[in-house]
């Protein structure tokens, strides 16, 4: 009896591990709508550009590079960031590594339905400008691990099981920007005019700046949990 429900078991754990992962990627690319910048900011934060008729984002929906095609749905992107200043770090050579705690949110309205597809709230995310002594150069990066929590991500879209994806609260376990071309221009086409952006003594840009960015959000595989269950049956199973 006990040999028989070892191998149940075990059979159960083989079928498990070889069901597919469920986990899912939410990302967009840099540069998508190619006559609006992504982001704009003035002082302690940023939000979302106003997009034109012709200049949504295309927000792509993948299986963790899984066997599923990736999804593409056409949104409308909003976002509203603020910024707290934490900190300089000297990385030698005039090179200063600007960083700040951010909070905020940011959704994403489905253009061919006009229904709320995601909502995601976060605080004490990581905001890092690498410049000079009193400037931002072009690059920063917002990025957020949470595993000590912080993220709040709703998904009311279709559900996708294979994604990850159910109508509700999902599980975020990272999630980030990097945001490339920062200048003070705003100018479209953009030639490289006004790169970077100065800072106040506090730290913060002291004009109004523009930047293009890319995303990406990792949602963790709900079948993980489900192994650890296993596992514990296991256990349980040999303990006997």
């Amino acid at each position: 009896m006990f040999a028989r429900e070892v191998l149940i078991g075990a059979g159960c754990m083989a079928l498990a591990l070889a069901s597919p992962v469920r986990a899912g990627f939410l990302s967009f690319d840099s540069d998508h709508a190619d006559q609006a910048w992504t982001f704009r900011g003035n002082g302690t934060g940023f939000n979302a550009q106003s997009l034109g008729a012709s200049d949504f984002l295309a927000l792509h929906v993948d299986d963790n590079n899984g066997v599923l095609p990736r999804l593409t749905f056409t949104t409308r992107f909003t976002a509203n960031i603020t910024m707290a200043f934490a900190g300089d770090v000297n990385l030698g050579g005039g090179s200063i590594s600007h960083n700040y705690a951010a909070s905020g949110s940011f959704s994403f309205v489905d253009v061919a339905t006009n229904n709320m597809l995601l909502t995601v709230s976060f605080t004490n995310a990581l905001f890092t400008a690498r410049g000079g002594a009193g400037s931002w150069g072009t690059t920063a990066g917002l990025q957020h691990d949470n595993t000590t929590g912080g993220v709040t991500m709703v998904w009311t879209g279709t559900d996708l099981p294979g994604y990850s994806l159910t109508p509700g609260g999902i599980s975020a376990r990272e999630l980030g920007f990097a945001l490339d071309s920062i200048n003070t221009s705003g100018a479209i086409p953009y030639a490289g005019q006004g790169p970077g952006a100065g800072l106040t003594g506090g730290s913060m840009p002291n004009a109004t700046w523009y930047a293009e960015a890319s995303f990406v959000a990792a949602i963790p595989a709900p079948a993980s949990l489900s192994l650890l269950g296993l596992a514990g049956l296991g256990a349980f199973r040999r303990r006997r």
